[in-house]
């Protein structure tokens, strides 16, 4: 068989992107880690990654008027969730801890007719405002794996792949399934905005940014810590909006 005379230039090309992105492989799995147990290996995480930028490298294509940095930082995270949902490593109390939580805030928020405040979560549950912030940082990677499930990104072609782009060319490829995506866009968009000005910016910083979040804390002059803890704050907040937002709704039935 005569080799084309594009694929040696073209897997030059592929190398290249692979070993000049490394680094960012490193750098995704990073920003998972501060959620992760103890139990679960970096190592094996990196490696997923590696993957997903080899496949970012083979399938890029030059025309979508998308960096290969976006596309790479896309399926490089999108393959160390693959993994980790295949662990399921949750376990079961953390799952359970995680929808008592989403049901105090729903009650109370009905309750008040605005946003609790994480003091009267705290009370509703009987438990302190540092053990509520404790099961927060447990079930943090509950909601990370929902708000990754999610695209965020905006018109910028150096931030997230648009959602045209995930679209065309992820798992999503029947009408119904990516009209349900926009919608869960649209949702969490929403849950985003009725956050408070500090939960918003380190969300923004986060997602939006792909900063680390000591590099969060330095730019809002915070602890690492706090911010840590208005993160997890602020994903309690857009979970159990966005889980109320696709409830299905009693329909009232006149007897």
């Amino acid at each position: 068989m005569t080799q084309s005379k594009h694929s040696i230039p073209n897997n030059e090309k592929r190398d290249k992107f692979v070993m000049d992105y490394l680094p960012l492989v490193k750098y995704v799995v990073g920003k998972f880690m501060i959620y992760l147990p103890s139990h679960i290996d970096q190592e094996d995480l990196i490696e997923s990654g590696i993957l997903g930028l080899i496949e970012a490298a083979g399938r890029f294509k030059e025309d979508k008027n998308v960096k290969f940095k976006t596309y790479a930082f896309h399926r490089i995270r999108g393959a160390v969730l693959d993994y980790l949902r295949l662990q399921d490593w949750v376990p079961r109390s953390v799952r359970e801890k995680d929808n008592l939580i989403k049901e105090a805030y729903n009650t109370l928020e009905q309750k008040f007719s605005r946003t609790p405040q994480p003091e009267e979560i705290a009370e509703e549950l009987g438990i302190s405002c540092s053990e509520l912030d404790k099961i927060l940082a447990d079930i943090g990677m509950c909601s990370l794996l929902y708000i990754e499930d999610i695209n965020l990104g905006n018109d910028d072609d150096d931030s997230r792949i648009k959602a045209n782009e995930i679209l065309k060319d992820n798992k999503y490829t029947e009408p119904l399934n990516a009209l349900e995506l926009m919608e869960e866009q649209e949702i969490l968009e929403r849950a985003i905005t009725d956050l408070r000005p500090n939960e918003k910016l380190v969300i923004t910083l986060y997602y939006y940014e792909d900063m680390l979040l000591r590099e969060i804390a330095e730019v809002m002059n915070l602890s690492e810590s706090r911010v840590s803890q208005l993160h997890h704050r602020a994903l309690m907040s857009i979970r159990a909006k966005a889980n109320k937002s696709k409830a299905p709704q009693k329909v009232k039935t006149s007897v």
